[in-house]
């Protein structure tokens, strides 16, 4: 398929799911939810794969990613106390409007009757928050296992999608893919002095005294870099067996180190 058919499609399905996100009330209450283009096109190219109609194709890709919208939309709730009724109602309503979208994913599946599709995202749903579980609140685990939890919150859905399609070579590369977008998100934001939830887990293994920020930051960015530099060493070899997804994504990726800061080059050479 050609680069601007599938532009043309994914348009055509942002706009589909927009439609369904709308709901007056809430959107005078609550941040507009963010489509995560990428995932719609990771799915859009795995259900390409098999003999669809394009009703089909349209009603997982629609569903699966108003999934992936409700939990995101859930995980901006926030932990702290509040006070003021506004900020109170803005919790409400934002618990509410994640139940309202992972709903329609429910409905638009019964429509072709497909209920091992909507066995299979909640499965999903379970395991990405038995994940983001243990990242947030398990304040002692090591850096291995918070990196593991951040594989399966970023690719759960789509892995579950492609075990319902059976197609095991995509479970590789959208884990990778997914996997180093979100690290590189969280390295644009060390840079930036942001101290993620992220740089907090590492910065608690690294040292138990009262370091300062500038202090463990370097040493914070070459955990996260070592990482990346391994996750980009696995997506090459998957890309080698897929070539169409590596012509999608490989300028997507490079973006998005362009914009970290990180320097592959440097890994390259060390060795």
């Amino acid at each position: 398929m050609k680069n601007n058919d599938t532009s043309r499609i994914i348009t055509t399905l942002m706009n589909k799911i927009n439609k369904r996100l709308q709901h007056p009330y809430l959107m005078l209450f609550i941040e507009d939810p963010v489509i995560d283009e990428d995932k719609l096109l990771l799915i859009h190219i795995m259900l390409n794969e098999k003999d669809l109609s394009e009703e089909e194709r349209e009603q997982y890709a629609v569903s699966t990613m108003l999934v992936q919208i409700a939990l995101d939309t859930h995980e901006k709730v926030t932990l702290h106390d509040v006070i003021e009724d506004a900020d109170v109602k803005n919790r409400q309503l934002t618990v509410l409007a994640g139940d309202y979208y992972s709903s329609w994913y429910y409905h638009l599946l019964s429509e072709i009757k497909d209920l091992s599709m909507i066995r299979t995202l909640a499965q999903a749903i379970q395991e990405i928050n038995e994940n983001k579980m243990q990242f947030y609140k398990n304040k002692q685990q090591s850096i291995e296992k918070s990196m593991e939890n951040l594989h399966r919150i970023e690719s759960t859905i789509l892995l579950k999608t492609a075990d319902h399609l059976h197609l095991p070579l995509w479970k590789g590369i959208a884990d990778e893919f997914l996997f180093m977008k979100r690290l590189l998100n969280e390295r644009t934001s060390i840079m930036n002095n942001d101290f993620t939830p992220m740089a907090k887990k590492i910065s608690h293994q690294l040292t138990r005294s009262k370091s300062n920020w500038n202090g463990i930051k370097q040493q914070i960015l070459e955990i996260v870099d070592g990482y990346l530099f391994h996750s980009k060493n696995r997506l090459e070899k998957l890309w080698s067996e897929e070539p169409v997804m590596y012509g999608l994504l490989d300028q997507k990726m490079k973006q998005y180190i362009d914009r970290s800061g990180l320097r592959m080059e440097r890994y390259v050479e060390e060795g």
